[in-house]
């Protein structure tokens, strides 16, 4: 029976992960058509650059997968663990592509208003998410304490990597294959007056944002309509 109950465990967790995943696929086509749409009627590719952005905050939302998958291989874990904060910060940096609405003659800006935000609430969806999955797996490991401090230490770093890819148009990759310029970049923000007061408000702004977010993502599902 302790075994058939396991099992039975198991098959839930496993289903609600894979509709989990559908939902993000769907919310991601959704997206995407409204891009294509665009571009039939337009004739141009003007926010193309969208759907390859929502493919780079697809990256964390998977290798979040491979953290809870392996879970009990510390290489593994690593591994997938650090690629999952590398390339955290492209899931909020959708929310910040919503600068590029403007009007336009080609199509009415309320479309554009849509399609942008589509892509926005998606990718902060998949940042929430992979947030949650990892974070269930850090508190398994250190501790509710522990969890907490790396959730709020993610969504601070997460900030400031949005910044670094928004205003000094870094890719997450760079950290492998340009770092020397990278960290030269990041002192001369540091060190300029006005350059760092921008960054600590953008990073303050996205930080605040996204942890009231996660917060109301960890709380919904352990609220009960059922009397204790």
């Amino acid at each position: 029976m302790t075994t058939q109950l396991k099992n039975s465990g198991k098959d839930q967790v496993a289903r609600r992960f894979v509709l989990i995943f559908l939902a993000m696929l769907f919310a991601s086509v959704v997206a995407t058509t409204m891009v294509a749409v665009r571009v039939v009627y337009t004739g141009r590719f003007s926010y193309g650059f969208l759907v390859w952005n929502l493919i780079l905050a697809w990256l964390p939302f998977l290798f979040a997968l491979m953290v809870v998958g392996f879970r009990r291989n510390q290489v593994l874990l690593g591994a997938f663990g650090l690629l999952w904060l590398l390339f955290f910060p492209n899931t909020t940096y959708l929310v910040t592509d919503l600068i590029h609405l403007h009007h336009t003659t080609f199509i009415p800006v309320w479309y554009d208003a849509i399609m942008l935000f589509s892509f926005a609430l998606t990718g902060l969806m998949l940042g929430l998410l992979s947030l949650y999955f990892v974070h269930a797996v850090v508190e398994s490991h250190f501790g509710v304490t522990v969890g907490w401090l790396f959730v709020m230490t993610t969504a601070v770093l997460g900030g400031i990597g949005v910044y670094i890819g928004r205003f000094l148009r870094w890719n997450s990759w760079d950290v492998f294959t340009n770092p020397v310029t990278l960290l030269n970049d990041l002192a001369v923000n540091l060190l300029s007056p006005d350059l760092f007061l921008k960054a600590t408000v953008t990073t303050g702004m996205l930080t605040a944002v996204f942890i009231v977010a996660y917060i109301v993502l960890f709380l919904l599902p352990r609220i009960s309509l059922e009397p204790a």
